[in-house]
């Protein structure tokens, strides 16, 4: 049974026991991400993920990573809209090292001014990138005309905002966001192993006061728009449509979570079968729905070549606009509740999965996970309600973003 643990700083702690492991995963969540930034630090977040990997008070970036390294484990990070996550994953012997070490750059990076130069180049260089990627510069170009609040901002920043950031930047916004209120730590691997590690834990932690940040939702621009970019050497259109759909806290959302998996989840998904094997449409069809607070976002997106671009056009809307009309319907509604209950039970199988899928859920609802519970929910949703918010869906105008051949 998972379990949480507040301690007097108010650092949240998640235990999730897993006595058949020989592993110990770690995963330090900050409530802060790309939708917290202020315009002029676009970026900032993602800038303090990798500038912490270059050094603390304690370590240097070589005392950083080969400890965990060297043992076999793994050690990475992720900036995201709503938060930022540091995760390591580290054999049983190692579990001790591999907590502090996370601790200590959550806590006590050094953010000199030389070492932030160099890793400003590494993410213009990765600005750079994404700039020639096709896939990424639809997915920016939608946001910017979907959304109306920073949930239009570029993750990475852009070039002029990450240009401007300093030593001085990072470490004002790094003492003010990583407090032990903001940060839900959450610990994976045998029981009486995370019981030790618990012991010390505090001792790891500096006296900085702080707030806990709320997570944000999408404001959606009131006129829907569509928008298209030409590129030059590419031989595919890239597409993707979005929809407004409802919260996480709604009680559609597993409604919805189901509708997304039959749809476009696997190489059995309906919009895969009937757009690729079927008809041969498109190389690339999927289904996405990105669910927050206040309201989400379902989007397809999928990638084909010219020719074929108005067939795939008419296909998609014929599908989504006429699913009440599928004679095989209830079909691909038990698919998607038996492959999205299915890869919940995956889930617990993987140590790190489960301890993200555990913040998850823990950070969304202020609860945690009972995978039987979230099993019992997805089987239960009535088939004529999932027909019903599908209709509510895709009866909008969707906002399209196309990247082109020039």
């Amino acid at each position: 049974m998972i379990k949480k643990r507040s301690l007097s700083n108010g650092l949240d702690i998640l235990l999730v026991p897993r006595n058949n492991v020989r592993s110990v995963s770690v995963i330090a969540a900050v409530r802060a991400g790309s939708s917290h930034e202020p315009e002029d630090l676009m970026g900032i977040s993602h800038l303090i993920e990798h500038s912490v990997f270059r050094g603390t008070y304690n370590r240097n970036m070589e005392e950083i990573k080969r400890p965990i390294e060297e043992f076999g484990g793994s050690l990475n990070a992720f900036t995201g809209k709503n938060l930022t996550a540091y995760y390591a994953k580290v054999p049983l012997i190692a579990a001790k090292i591999g907590v502090e070490i996370i601790m200590d750059i959550i806590f006590n990076a050094k953010f000199n001014e030389e070492d932030i130069e160099k890793e400003k180049k590494i993410v213009l260089d990765e600005i750079a990138m994404y700039e020639d990627e096709p896939v990424e510069n639809t997915f920016e170009q939608l946001h910017k005309i979907m959304f109306s609040n920073e949930f239009a901002f570029p993750v990475l920043g852009t070039k002029e905002s990450v240009s401007n950031l300093n030593s001085s930047k990072l470490k004002k916004y790094y003492l003010e966001k990583y407090t032990p209120d903001n940060i839900v730590l959450t610990l994976v691997g045998p029981e009486k192993t995370l019981e030790n590690l618990l012991l010390d834990i505090e001792k790891l932690i500096p006296e900085r006061k702080g707030k806990k940040c709320s997570f944000k939702s999408p404001i959606f621009n009131n006129k829907i728009s569509k928008i298209e970019k030409s590129k030059e050497e590419l031989s595919q259109i890239y597409v993707a449509y979005s929809f407004r759909a409802p919260s996480k806290l709604s009680e559609d959302f597993y409604s919805v979570a189901i509708m997304k998996t039959f749809l476009g989840s696997g190489m059995s998904s309906l919009l895969f079968t009937k757009i690729r094997e079927e008809q041969g449409l498109a190389y690339e069809i999927t289904a996405d729905y990105s669910a927050y607070n206040n309201n989400g976002v379902f989007t397809i997106f999928a990638a084909t070549v010219p020719e074929n671009f108005e067939k795939l056009n008419s296909s998609i809307y014929e599908i989504i606009r006429n699913i009440n009309n599928n004679n095989d319907l209830e079909n691909w509604i038990n698919y998607g509740k038996k492959r999205l209950s299915g890869r919940y039970m995956l889930e617990t199988e993987n140590g790190l999965n489960f301890g993200f899928l555990a913040l998850d859920y823990y950070l969304s609802f202020d609860k945690l996970i009972d995978i039987d519970e979230i099993v019992k929910k997805i089987n239960s949703q009535e088939n004529k309600n999932i027909i019903n918010v599908a209709n509510n869906i895709f009866d909008n105008v969707p906002y399209i973003s196309i990247v082109k051949p020039k």
